[in-house]
């Protein structure tokens, strides 16, 4: 006959329930805030059907939009190669968010006309095109944004139906069914990168993407147009040159001087094309392209200060404030020669030389064709050293260590050199 009290009874019923049951570690029952996001972001582009369907009811206006539907697979596929995702396995999974969306118009609107709600006084009514269109267009860009960060966790350990639960709970839109989260689900998991095993050349040639990093603050090589948001230079011009010879979309990625070398290591970008002077310490962990310009280091003042600057020995003494850009080979090199002047860094390269004209710095050193320019558009300012280089400066295509790539840069740039491409850049930018 037993002697366990009943309360001894219970505490070990539950213990063998705890024995018998299979305990998962939290780990497994939660996700990365990457995969959370990612499914907040297609809940609440379902969400807006709602929007959609009340402006299609109000206006008479069909559901089904076979031209819009292309224009957001074309949008969604053109970010999928920029984020570098196999376009092919993404496809589908935009193919179904879209039917999921005009199934939920439909239910939205046939639940408004059970209700007798017909006429558009009743439904609050957004514009589709000035204010649903475009959410729905960037929800669509960060959606893909962030495919690459959640992908690790969707192909991670954890099971199906542990996805399916994060699905199920994060997606609350009306009329989303269940099967319906499941069809998401399976089409999330067939999104792939592009093979990491191809070159690089090959990548953009798959993805029918040119990841161009480029600086956009030194001109006459790389400028952008803050206002118009404008990229222009003599290597935005060679760069759509080179994206049009390899057949595929050209898509600027900004970078610094600083981070140059950083972005190109996180693979930001595929070839760098900003005015980059090819060294030493950057040949060591990439590739450079055959050399299309030369020239070197020189040094830039105000013209009323022409005498009294107009050689590296004048400009290095106390009195004397040589401003510089950070991270590049301008900052390298004053550090390297500079001993006695002031050296003032200053951040904004596209306005570094409005300084010296202000008189807070007296000179600058950089490359001789930046000096040219400069001239050109500051009547006030004067090379200091005309005709005469400090330094012997190349300027070559910085990009990852794949020679197939580095190859066919070289056959381009010499193609552009022969064809007389190259000369009429320069001479469109500088004369």
């Amino acid at each position: 006959m037993s002697t366990l009290t009943p309360i001894t009874s219970l505490y070990l019923l539950a213990f063998l329930c705890l024995l018998t049951s299979p305990i998962q570690a939290a780990s497994s029952q939660t996700h990365s805030p990457e995969f959370a996001r990612l499914v907040t972001l297609v809940d609440q582009r379902l969400h807006l059907m709602k929007d959609v369907a009340a402006y299609k009811l109000a206006h008479q206006i069909a559901i089904e939009n076979k031209p819009r539907e292309q224009v957001v697979l074309e949008s969604a596929i053109a970010s999928a190669r920029q984020h570098q995702l196999d376009p092919a396995s993404l496809e589908p999974f935009f193919r179904l968010q879209i039917e999921i969306a005009k199934a939920v118009q439909l239910s939205w609107i046939e639940n408004w006309q059970a209700e007798g709600r017909l006429a558009s006084s009743d439904i609050i009514i957004a514009d589709l095109q000035a204010d649903i269109r475009p959410e729905l267009l960037t929800l669509g860009e960060q959606l893909v944004a962030q495919l690459p960060l959640a992908l690790s966790e969707l192909h991670g350990a954890n099971s199906f139906d542990s996805h399916l639960k994060t699905l199920n709970r994060l997606i609350r839109t009306p009329y989303v069914s269940a099967a319906m989260k499941r069809e998401l689900l399976q089409a999330l998991l067939q999104i792939r990168p592009v093979a990491a095993n191809k070159n690089v050349l090959t990548k953009i040639l798959d993805s029918g993407v040119l990841r161009v990093g480029t600086t956009g603050d030194y001109p006459p090589f790389s400028f952008m147009n803050e206002a118009s948001g404008q990229y222009n230079g003599i290597d935005i011009d060679l760069a759509k040159s080179l994206a049009s010879s390899l057949g595929v979309e050209l898509h600027f990625v900004r970078t610094s001087w600083p981070g140059l070398m950083r972005d190109l290591a996180a693979d930001k970008y595929d070839i760098g094309m900003s005015g980059i002077s090819r060294t030493l310490l950057r040949q060591r962990t990439a590739y450079f392209s055959d050399v299309y310009s030369s020239g070197g280091k020189t040094p830039i003042v105000r013209c009323d200060a022409l005498a009294q600057l107009n050689s590296l020995n004048k400009i290095d003494q106390s009195t004397v404030r040589v401003i510089v850009n950070p991270g590049g080979t301008n900052e390298k090199f004053v550090r390297r020669h500079i001993k006695n002047a002031e050296i003032r860094v200053y951040p904004d390269n596209t306005r570094i030389f409005e300084q010296i004209i202000a008189k807070h710095a007296d000179v600058m050193i950089t490359d001789a064709i930046e000096v040219k320019l400069q001239q050109r558009l500051h009547p006030e300012l004067c090379a200091a050293m005309p005709g005469k280089f400090l330094t012997q400066v190349e300027k070559a295509y910085l990009m990852a260590e794949d020679i197939a790539l580095k190859e066919y840069v070289d056959v381009w740039l010499q193609e552009v050199k022969h064809s007389g491409e190259l000369k009429s850049v320069f001479s469109r930018h500088l004369d």
